[in-house]
């Protein structure tokens, strides 16, 4: 229904569009919360590899030495990443309900992109599962082209030739992968099975492979410098989509196909891992001290946020993964409402420059009560969703690698500064260049960032629901996550 709604939206045309991407978000989310209310996770088949729930596989391809299927399913992992999909699609949607500029094309390749996540969150084929993957970079590269600020086309080009290399390398690594197993298809279980009789060292080679091919969208330092300049010129509600979507499609699949498959490479590989962790977590921070753009503020710091998920990766433990799907689903509500409040600001007052914006907490009080909250929330105070997240992570660094938590632990400080700096200058501060007539957010902006606030709040009181499902994921109960 997704892939139909979007496609006639993007060549509709017409003013009712945003209702019928309503209407089709409206019951992706109540498809998704049946989802959630059926899930058991499966036994797995008797192949030893994991089971996963509402499973569905047809014949696609059929050579006389290799299967290829059309296989779907999900598991906790994916349930929760889904989950987060539906609620950014609904509440993007609602965000830009002001779109004025082609609304039927904007609102289409919103729909586009979201369908291409979902695609990827449930796809259990190598094939089907690359096809989702690029499927998403299509709509952002024209959202950010046709949308974006004045330096869009090198930004979309940029981040589209960046993402397209990457992909064309974790494409070699799970052919790689499929051929050097000798799996019969290219089915996740098959492969699964059939990977664990790989040498330590063809495990490296394809293990190194697909972390540069997810990482990059990760995206891992020095493949990072696409982001910046993607969010800066992105229109608002593409830029929540990239934070809070695609980001997190590099950390998913760096857990379904390469750690879960390749535990021996990814064993010999973690000091690597660490590096690139602990390098993103600093640079994040430290680069985003020296921002005065609030966007690429939170870009940098969404470079912080994802190292940290990189790290909960590394340490290679049950809470670990915990710790590391907990910290997508935060940042992915937390990244999304405060690229809503970057976008608001500038609609509002002109400007995201840190420095000539002040004291707008008197005449825009919902505005800044969503930039506080998002704030807060991108710190780890406690009761909001990045708290149990993040203290996971540090709880699993610390298990594994002892007194190293101190790295993250001493970058979250700094995090804070940079975030409580900014709410100082530009809520607090001194009245700097307000115009003279100024008003407060439109109800289409406050209701798709309450959404999040609703999030951010129910999530971090109440984080056991979301703990539940991915603990219910069967990888808990195979080898690689002791």
């Amino acid at each position: 229904m997704t892939l139909v709604a979007g496609t006639i939206l993007t060549f509709l045309g017409k003013e009712r569009a945003k209702y019928i991407a309503l209407g089709v978000s409206v019951v992706f989310l109540l498809e998704v919360a049946g989802l959630l209310a059926s899930y058991t996770a499966w036994p797995g088949p008797s192949n030893g590899s994991p089971g996963y729930a509402d499973l569905e596989s047809y014949p696609w391809i059929h050579l006389s030495w290799l299967t290829i299927n059309y296989t779907v399913g999900v598991d906790g992992i994916s349930l929760v990443m889904i989950l987060l999909t539906a609620f950014l699609q609904i509440a993007t949607v609602i965000y830009s309900w002001g779109e004025t500029r082609q609304p039927a094309a904007y609102f289409g390749l919103m729909l586009l992109t979201c369908l291409g996540c979902f695609g990827v969150f449930i796809s259990l084929d190598v094939l089907l599962f690359f096809l989702f993957w690029e499927a998403v970079l299509i709509p952002m590269f024209f959202l950010i082209g046709f949308w974006g600020g004045p330096r869009r086309r090198y930004a979309a080009l940029k981040f589209f030739v960046y993402t397209h290399v990457a992909s064309i390398v974790m494409l070699v690594g799970l052919l790689a992968l499929v051929f050097y197993s000798g799996s019969t298809s290219f089915d996740f279980s098959s492969i699964y099975v059939a990977a664990h009789g790989l040498s330590a060292t063809v495990q490296v080679f394809l293990f190194l492979a697909l972390l540069f091919g997810f990482g990059v969208k990760f995206p891992i330092v020095p493949f990072h410098t696409w982001l910046p300049d993607a969010h800066v010129e992105a229109p608002t509600g593409a830029s929540v989509l990239l934070a809070g979507l695609l980001l997190k499609l590099g950390g998913y699949g760096l857990i379904r196909w390469a750690v879960e498959i390749l535990p021996t490479g990814m064993s010999h590989l973690t000091w690597l891992l660490y590096i690139i962790a602990f390098s993103m977590i600093v640079w994040g921070s430290v680069v985003a001290l020296a921002q005065r753009d609030l966007k690429r503020l939170v870009a940098y710091s969404s470079i912080n946020h994802m190292g940290i998920v990189l790290l909960a990766i590394a340490v290679y433990s049950q809470l670990g993964l915990l710790a590391a799907v907990l910290l997508m689903f935060a940042h992915g509500v937390v990244s999304a409402l405060l690229f809503m409040v970057s976008g608001s600001v500038h609609h509002t007052f002109g400007t995201r420059d840190i420095s000539q914006l002040g004291g707008i907490t008197p005449v825009t009080p919902v505005l800044a009560t969503m930039a506080m909250v998002g704030s807060l929330a991108s710190l780890g105070l406690p009761a909001l969703i990045s708290f149990p997240a993040e203290f996971t992570a540090l709880l699993a660094t610390w298990d594994r690698i002892g007194y190293w938590v101190l790295v993250p632990l001493v970058i979250l400080v700094v995090t804070a500064a940079f975030y409580l700096w900014m709410m100082q200058r530009v809520l607090f501060g001194p009245k700097r260049n307000l115009p003279a007539i100024v008003h407060d957010l439109p109800w289409f902006e406050s209701a798709g960032m309450g959404i999040l606030v609703a999030l951010i709040v129910v999530y971090g009181i109440l984080p056991g629901f979301l703990i539940n499902v991915i603990v219910n994921s069967p990888v808990y109960g195979f080898p690689g996550f002791p």
